[in-house]
């Protein structure tokens, strides 16, 4: 931007400052004897123009500066637009606003066919591994029972990680993978105690079970996967020997499924914190090591399915978690446990 077309746009300004000081003038010379005043007089007028060119000079320094890449159309084209009553500012403003939107557009579009590689490969991976992990399968029936019993059940963990993985690798696109259908709750949680089961048999772990069948419409792999997580997580936390307890209760609201174990229970001070996102706490350090993100997910989900969870938890006693299952007529009016 030019400092003659800063002084065009800014004329009325400098005009209406002109007329004051030829006011301020003309009451002084009107006021003060002409030969004794016409000195001091014409001091100040120099002065004050002086100021006023240094100020507008400034004023342009600093306006070229932050609005130079806006105004750089020539006046003329300025006059042109604003003759058609066109606002060159907001015209500008608009136009770079959106040039600044489609390269963010750009740019996300970017990290979202990075991801979408990503989360292909992962996929591959899974299903990969899934085919190793049969092999290993098939070979552990080989073996000898008292070789081939901790070889299972390390294969089995890494069964459960393996797709975990698949798992959290869906719920990054969630709204895209889940399907509403009507699903018996109660059966699914027993294929789900089916999927863990080795585990509780490798550590003696007895389970007890009072399940009052009934059906939910909703989606029944994501719900598999919050049982398998949370049964996984009571079957490492549990002695050998223990008990988990497993049970279903009705009211006028919801259907609740408890799982409750006699395990090592949770620290009072890290009960608010187990469903956060890594979290691993005293006992994920001790013994079994935890990443903190399979509850994280779990909870995530049951979130997403408009499905309660709840934990409560003595350390050195129990630890039980509530899965609310709300009746289809409360889903509007859903409060916490």
């Amino acid at each position: 931007m030019k400092l003659r077309d800063y002084l065009k746009i800014h004329k009325l300004w400098i005009l209406s400052s002109a007329f004051i000081l030829i006011i301020i003038n003309a009451i002084l010379f009107s006021s003060v004897p002409i030969n004794r005043g016409v000195t001091d007089i014409l001091y100040m007028d120099l002065l004050a123009i002086t100021i006023q060119l240094f100020t507008m000079y400034y004023g342009f320094i600093k306006h070229k500066r932050k609005y130079g890449d806006i105004f750089s159309d020539s006046i003329e084209t300025l006059d042109k637009k604003a003759a058609n009553g066109q606002d060159f500012f907001i015209d500008r403003v608009l136009r770079a606003s959106r040039q600044q939107h489609n390269r963010f557009l750009e740019i996300e579009e970017g990290y979202k066919k990075g991801i979408n590689e990503i989360q292909d490969y992962t996929t591959q991976w899974v299903h990969d591994m899934k085919v190793n992990l049969a092999v290993c399968d098939l070979l552990l029936d080989e073996m000898e029972v008292g070789i081939s019993k901790e070889f299972r059940s390390q294969i089995e963990q890494i069964k459960f990680r393996v797709n975990h993985i698949l798992h959290v690798t869906r719920a990054s696109h969630y709204d895209q993978d889940i399907t509403a259908e009507e699903v018996d709750v109660c059966e699914l949680l027993r294929n789900a105690i089916k999927e863990n089961a080795l585990f509780f048999i490798n550590k003696n772990i007895e389970i007890e079970t009072d399940l009052k069948p009934f059906n939910v419409v909703s989606d029944k792999k994501w719900i598999y996967y919050i049982f398998c997580q949370i049964l996984n997580n009571s079957s490492k936390y549990t002695p050998d020997g223990g008990t988990l307890h497993l049970y279903i209760r009705e009211d006028e609201k919801a259907h609740y499924v408890h799982i409750k174990d006699n395990g090592i229970g949770i620290p009072k001070e890290e009960i608010t914190r187990i469903f956060d996102k890594g979290f691993t706490g005293k006992n994920g350090k001790v013994g079994t090591k935890s990443t903190g993100m399979g509850l994280y997910y779990a909870r995530k989900m049951a979130g997403v399915l408009s499905i309660g969870m709840d934990i409560k938890s003595e350390e050195a006693k129990y630890t039980e978690f509530t899965i609310v299952f709300y009746k289809l007529s409360d889903y509007y009016h859903v409060s916490s446990l």
